[in-house]
């Protein structure tokens, strides 16, 4: 993956752990529900990996002018 994709995807699951959030606080309060909560707690774990992951990828890559530097022509 580039870092662009890199980016996206970080992204991506960071929204996919923000609904989740909203899910386990709307169900939280269900007694009935409480195993899909830890469930979803554990859903919420393994992506928090991933994004730390894909954050330590992306400090790695270096940022700047992507060109190749133009050849001077006299």
């Amino acid at each position: 993956m580039n870092g662009m994709q890199l980016v996206e995807f970080l992204r991506t699951t960071e929204d996919k752990i923000m609904h989740i959030h909203r899910a386990i606080d709307h169900i939280s309060s269900n007694d009935e529900l409480k195993e899909s909560v830890a469930v979803l707690t554990e859903v919420i774990k393994d992506y928090q990996i991933q994004t730390e992951k894909v954050k330590g990828k992306l400090q790695s890559i270096e940022v700047g002018d992507q060109h190749q530097p133009q050849q001077q022509y006299r």
